[in-house]
C-alpha cells in the first residue's frame, strides 16, 4: 500500500453536540479547525435529512393578467425548410395544386405576415398591461442558526438514530470533501458496542471508499494527546461521564465507568434551574451563568461567603484591639491615641505635617516674596491632596474581594428580542436584535454540583461525590494492583463539562476526602503495648515483656508500627509459596519491599499538559474558565454553521489532540506494520467484524 500523505488523513471526533472534524494534519498540531453541530432535519422525503432547517417563505408579487385570446399552437413548416434549401418553397393555391415559387419571393411574404401579425399583438398587449393582478410566491430558503425541529442521533455517547448519524457522517464528508486517497481516523465513545463499531465500519467503507479506516477509543486518544501510557481518564460530557484507567496503552474494560449518568454539564445547569429557578431565571440564563466566570466550584469544605467565619475575613483582630481599627483598616478618628484617658500625643506619623498644615511662617514671608511663598505652599498642598487620593484610590481596588468571597456577583445575560415587523416585509420571517444585560447571582452560583432535591429513585450525594466513587472503583478494578498507584498520580479531566472554574480542584479535594490514606505518622502507630520498660525507680518491668522470637507479623524496621496495618497496605508482597498458614507474604526472613498502597490512595495528582504544542498551550492560557459547555465534544459550541473551532477551546478537547498524534503515526509513520488501521483489501476479505483486530 503506498504510503498516506498527511494533508490526505481525515478525522473525525463526534460528540452529542458538537462534532470535530478536520482535513489533514498540520504541521504543529491545532485544535479542530471545523466544529459541526451534531444534528440533522427532517427534509421533504421520510429517511432522508437536511444539514440546516428549510423555511418556506410567502411573498406577495404583482403579475399581468392573463387577457387576450388563448396561445395559438406551433405549427410545423418542414416542406419550407426543405424548400429554402433548393432556393424555393411549395405552396398550395385555392385550387389544392402545388406550384413552387422563388425564394425571394417567399421570404417577402413571409415578412409581411410577421409584421402583421406583430402589429396586432402590440394592440393586444397594450390592452392587457392596464389589468395587473397580485399573486402569492412560495420559496424556500437555509436558516442556518435555527435549531427547531433538531434530530440529535447521539444522547449521553449513545447513537439513537442510525439513519440521521449517517446522514451527519456524509454531510461532514461532502463539506470537507477530502481526495479519492484519503484514510479516515473515527473516535468511538466508550459505550458504543461491538454491534455499532462494525455497522460505522461496513457504513464508511461502502460509502465513502476509502482505502483505510482506523476506530480509535477517546480514552486512549486522551493518553496519545498527553503522552502517557498510563493514567485514568476523567472525561465530563453534556449527559454523561466516562471514567476510563488505561494502562500501557490497554483500555482495562473491567470496572470501566461508561456514561455515567446525572454527573454531566446538563446536570449543573438541572441543578442551577432548581436554585434560582422560583427567582424568575430560565434555563437559558442558568447555561449563561454556568458559562460566566462568577459560576465557581469551592473545594470541600470551604466556607461560603457571607458566612460566620468569612463576614469578617478581612479584619485584623489583633491590630483592631490595639489600634481602634474597623473592619476596613482604617483607624477610628474618635479614639484617643496615646497613654492616658483624652489624650491625644500627634500624628501616629511622629512628622507633625498635618497639624502645621494651617501654620504660616513669619520669617519666610519677611525676608522674601511673599507670592512666591504662598505659591509654593499651594502646590505643596495640592501635591499632597493628590497622592492622598491616590492611596484612598489604592487602598479601594485592594479591598475588593475575589469571586470565592464576594456574596453577591453579577454577569451579562444575552438574549434575541424580535422586533416588530415593518410593512411590506415578506411573511413569516421575523428579525431579532441582540441585548445584554447584568443579572444578579447569589450562592446559589457556588452550589452547582450540590446533590439535587428531586432525584426520583436514584441516590445521589452529588455530581463530584458521584465521580469520585467511579474513579476510585475503577482503579481498584485494575487487575495489575502495581499499576493503582500510578493511576492516583495521573488524572486526566477532559470535556467541556469540566470548564467550570475550581471544577478539577474541587473534584481532587474530594477524591483525597472521601479515599486518601492520610500520611501522617500517626495513623500508623500500635495500639499494642509498647516493649519500652517503665522507669527504673518505679521498679517496673517490661509491659509486656519481649517475646524474643520474631513472629511472622513482626517487621525489626518498623518500631511501634501496627503490624496489621502493615500487613493491610502491603499485601501484594510475594511471599513464599510454601506458605500455607497465616498471612500470605510475612516471611520472617524477608524484607518487605513496598509497590504501593493498592487499596487506598496516598497521593491524589492530575498530569500536566503538554507544553510542546503552543496552539493548545495558548488556547489553554487564554480560555475563559467559566465557558463551560456540555460534550466531550460539546455543549460549548452551540448551533450555528460549521467554522473555525480555535477559539476559546483549550485541553479540555485534548481528545482531539490525541487522534491527530495517533493519526500521525498510524497513517504516516507506522503505515499499517502494527496493524493500526483496517485496510480497504482487509475489509474485502474478512467484512466489518474484522475491526475490532484493528481497534485501537
Amino acid at each position: 500500500m503506498p504510503p498516506f500523505k498527511d494533508e490526505h488523513v481525515l478525522i473525525i471526533a463526534p460528540g452529542s453536540q458538537v462534532t470535530l472534524a478536520q482535513l489533514g494534519l498540520p504541521e504543529s498540531f491545532t485544535p479542530a479547525r471545523f466544529r459541526f453541530p451534531t444534528r440533522m432535519f427532517p427534509a421533504g422525503k421520510k429517511g432522508e435529512f437536511e444539514p440546516y432547517k428549510i423555511r418556506e417563505r410567502r411573498r406577495e408579487v404583482k403579475v399581468a393578467s392573463s387577457g387576450g385570446d388563448a396561445p395559438k399552437e406551433d405549427v410545423e413548416m418542414k416542406d419550407a425548410e426543405a424548400g429554402a434549401q433548393d432556393g424555393t418553397e411549395k405552396t398550395t393555391d385555392t385550387a389544392g395544386t402545388d406550384t413552387e415559387k422563388p425564394a425571394a419571393e417567399a421570404a417577402e411574404q413571409t415578412e409581411g405576415a410577421l409584421a402583421g401579425e406583430q402589429k396586432e399583438g402590440s394592440e393586444s398587449r397594450q390592452e392587457t398591461e392596464t389589468e395587473t393582478e397580485t399573486v402569492e410566491q412560495i420559496y424556500y430558503e437555509e436558516d442556518v442558526t435555527s435549531d427547531e425541529g433538531a434530530v440529535y442521533p447521539i444522547h449521553g455517547g449513545r447513537i439513537v438514530d442510525w439513519p440521521c448519524f449517517f446522514a451527519h457522517l456524509t454531510h461532514i464528508y461532502n463539506t470537507l470533501s477530502p481526495p479519492f486517497h484519503t484514510p479516515i481516523m473515527l473516535i468511538a465513545e466508550p459505550v458504543w458496542s461491538a454491534r455499532d463499531r462494525e455497522a460505522i465500519t461496513q457504513f464508511v467503507f461502502e460509502k465513502f471508499k476509502t482505502p483505510a479506516f482506523c476506530l480509535m477509543d477517546s480514552a486512549l486518544a486522551v493518553c496519545y494527546g498527553y503522552g502517557t501510557s498510563t493514567a485514568t481518564v476523567v472525561d465530563v460530557g453534556k449527559d454523561k461521564v466516562d471514567v476510563t484507567a488505561v494502562t500501557d496503552f490497554l483500555v482495562n474494560e473491567h470496572g470501566r465507568g461508561i456514561a455515567l449518568e446525572d454527573c454531566g454539564g446538563e446536570s449543573i445547569t438541572d441543578r442551577l434551574v432548581e436554585l434560582l429557578g422560583s427567582k424568575g431565571f430560565s434555563r437559558e440564563m442558568c447555561e449563561q451563568l454556568k458559562r460566566s466566570n462568577i459560576t465557581e466550584i469551592l473545594p470541600p469544605g470551604t466556607p461560603f461567603p457571607g458566612a460566620s467565619t468569612t463576614a469578617h475575613q478581612g479584619a485584623n483582630p489583633a491590630a483592631a484591639a490595639s489600634t481602634g481599627a474597623t473592619n476596613g483598616g482604617a483607624p477610628k478618628t474618635n479614639v484617643p491615641r496615646g497613654p492616658g484617658n483624652g489624650t491625644q500625643t500627634g500624628t501616629q506619623s511622629g512628622t507633625g505635617e498635618e497639624d502645621d498644615e494651617g501654620v504660616l511662617d513669619v520669617a519666610a514671608i519677611v525676608s522674601g516674596n511673599t507670592s512666591e511663598f504662598l505659591a509654593k505652599r499651594e502646590k505643596e498642598k495640592a501635591d499632597k491632596a493628590a497622592t492622598k487620593k491616590g492611596a484612598a484610590d489604592q487602598g479601594a481596588k485592594a479591598v475588593r474581594l475575589p469571586n470565592s468571597k464576594r456574596e453577591k456577583a453579577t454577569y451579562q445575560f444575552e438574549e434575541f428580542v424580535p422586533l416588530q415587523p415593518k410593512e411590506g416585509t415578506v411573511k413569516g420571517s421575523a428579525q431579532f436584535i441582540r441585548q445584554k444585560r447584568d443579572v444578579e447571582v447569589g450562592i446559589e452560583r457556588f452550589l452547582a454540583t450540590t446533590p439535587k432535591e428531586n432525584t426520583g429513585d436514584r441516590l445521589s450525594n452529588g455530581i463530584l461525590e458521584d465521580i469520585a466513587t467511579q474513579i476510585h472503583h475503577t482503579i481498584l478494578s485494575v487487575p495489575d494492583a502495581t499499576k493503582r498507584s500510578e493511576l492516583w498520580d495521573s488524572l486526566i479531566v477532559v470535556g467541556n463539562g469540566s470548564k467550570i472554574k475550581g471544577f478539577t480542584q474541587a473534584l481532587l479535594g474530594t477524591i483525597m476526602q472521601k479515599f486518601m490514606l492520610s500520611p501522617s505518622g500517626t495513623i500508623f502507630t500500635s495500639e499494642i503495648p509498647s516493649n519500652f520498660s517503665t522507669p527504673l525507680p518505679t521498679g517496673g518491668t517490661n509491659t509486656p515483656a519481649p517475646s524474643g522470637q520474631p513472629g511472622p507479623l513482626y517487621n525489626p524496621a518498623a518500631h511501634g508500627v501496627n503490624p496489621l496495618l502493615v500487613a493491610a497496605t502491603h499485601a501484594n508482597t510475594p511471599g513464599p509459596s510454601n506458605m500455607n498458614v497465616g498471612t500470605p507474604g510475612m516471611d520472617p526472613n524477608a524484607h518487605h519491599r513496598s509497590t504501593g498502597h493498592s487499596q487506598t490512595p496516598t497521593s491524589v495528582k492530575t498530569l500536566r499538559p503538554p507544553e510542546y504544542f503552543p496552539e493548545w498551550k495558548d488556547q489553554a492560557n487564554s480560555n475563559a474558565p467559566g465557558a463551560s459547555g456540555g460534550n466531550n465534544s460539546a455543549a460549548g459550541g452551540g448551533p450555528g454553521a460549521p467554522g473555525a473551532g480555535t477559539g476559546g477551546h483549550g485541553m479540555e478537547e485534548a481528545i482531539f489532540l490525541g487522534a491527530q498524534v495517533a493519526a500521525k503515526v498510524v497513517f504516516v509513520l507506522d503505515q499499517g506494520l502494527s496493524k493500526g488501521f483496517m485496510s480497504r483489501v482487509e475489509y474485502n476479505e474478512s467484512g466489518p467484524s474484522a475491526i475490532h483486530e484493528y481497534t485501537l
